[in-house]
Order: structure tokens, then C-alpha cells, then sequence
């Protein structure tokens, strides 16, 4: 399906280049709500905060926003998204927007067109489009004529990029391990903060009622021992 953007579309990006930056710390609340909104399978919610950020020109929820509404086959939308992160030099939105030119989703497949956004993001190290690139270029793919030495070119970036790509994914888990282990260590702390707690009250009404049975049994020994008044 081929998408003509309307006049409306364009002035939409201008408005959304033009926001001031304050917008962005509520771009971030919002993309927080979306990450935990994610976090628990409610896909509608996530749209919707995604949504706030992205219309806040937050960039990345820009492109996350066009990547979910191409898989629930919102493409014309995905596109619009993905057209507006790549227009502000995004890496991942220029290859998104490229992979829907080389498919004609949402836009008119377009070889040429394809080939524009993918190497401009390939150009910037993003890995998926420096990894489609160099095939392109050994298979002649893409409107390319094959071309074995800019596949040797492209094909050599990529096990540094892979190698960075690893390292981010392997960060993420170590935080988030990290933030588990934290989350243990403070529920395993409060717990045995609790416990302290209640074996003091327990100790304290022990102690209690030891004292007033101590004092019962000291009663009972004086009234025992008390002298007889004589008439």
C-alpha cells in the first residue's frame, strides 16, 4: 500500500522538532510507564504511554512505538513513526524505515529508497544495517550490483559492532541482576528487621508477665508471712 503523507503529517514532525526540551523529562515518566506496562504484558497501555513519549519527540519511543504498531500490522503509523526518528538522524528509525521500503509495508516498495535509509543508518554502525548492507553488496541485493570488495569493507565492521552489541545486552542482564539481587537483599533486610522486631515485643510481654507473676507470687508470700494482730 503506498502512503501519501499528507500536509498535516509534515507540520505534525515540524510541531514535534520544535518542542521545547523540558518535554523530555516527562517524555522519560512516560517512557517508564510504558517499560513497566511492557514488563506486565499490558500491550494497550504501553501504546499509550509510548505514545505521550513519542509525541513528545522523544526518540526513542518513536521508533519502539512504529516497531509495535508494525506488528500489529498498523503499518501506515509505523511508518509515520519511523519516518520522523529518521529524519532526526536516528539510526534505528532510518533502518526500520528502510526494511519497510524493502517489503512495501505501510509505503510502496521501493528498492532505491530502501537502499537510501539503510545505508544511512548502516553509515552511523547501527549492526542490523551494516549486517544487511554488506549481504546486499555480496548478493546483489537491494537494486546493488555485486560488489565483493564493500561487502569485505561493511563485513569487517561487524565483529567489533557485534562484539559492542553483546556487551550492552550483557550490561543490561548484570543491572538487572544486580537490581534483583538489591530488591532480595532489601525484602531479606526488612524481614529480618521485622522479625527482630516482634521477638522484642515477644521478649517485652514475656517479660511482662514473668514481672507479674513475680509479683503475684511475692503478694501472696507477704500475705503469708504478714503477723496475726491480736485482739
Amino acid at each position: 500500500m503506498y502512503t501519501k503523507f499528507s500536509l498535516s503529517f509534515w507540520i505534525g514532525i515540524f510541531m514535534l522538532l520544535a518542542l521545547p526540551h523540558f518535554a523530555m523529562a516527562d517524555a522519560l515518566s512516560e517512557m517508564a510507564r510504558a517499560e513497566n506496562a511492557l514488563k506486565s504484558e499490558d500491550l494497550s497501555e504501553a501504546i499509550k504511554y509510548l505514545r505521550l513519549a513519542a509525541e513528545q519527540n522523544h526518540i526513542p519511543a518513536q521508533v519502539q512505538l512504529g516497531e509495535i504498531m508494525h506488528s500489529t500490522q498498523e503499518n501506515e503509523e509505523a511508518v509515520g513513526w519511523f519516518l520522523t526518528a529518521a529524519y532526526q538522524g536516528d539510526a534505528a528509525g532510518a533502518y526500520d524505515l528502510g526494511e519497510m521500503y524493502v517489503v512495501g509495508e505501510g509505503v510502496e516498495k521501493n528498492s532505491e529508497k530502501a537502499l537510501y535509509w539503510i545505508k544511512h543508518s548502516a553509515e552511523k554502525n547501527h549492526l542490523p544495517a551494516v549486517e544487511v548492507l554488506a549481504s546486499a553488496y555480496r548478493l546483489g541485493d537491494l537494486g546493488l550490483a555485486i560488489d565483493l570488495d564493500q561487502a569485505i569493507i561493511w563485513e569487517a565492521k561487524l565483529p567489533a559492532l557485534r562484539a559492542a552489541a553483546k556487551k550492552i545486552i550483557d550490561d543490561k542482564i548484570t543491572a538487572s541482576i544486580a537490581a534483583q539481587n538489591a530488591a532480595f537483599k532489601a525484602a531479606a533486610e526488612k524481614a529480618a528487621e521485622k522479625k527482630t522486631v516482634e521477638k522484642k515485643t515477644s521478649d517485652a510481654a514475656a517479660a511482662k508477665k514473668v514481672d507479674a507473676e513475680d509479683d503475684a507470687t511475692a503478694k501472696k508470700a507477704a500475705e503469708k508471712t504478714e503477723p496475726v494482730k491480736v485482739k
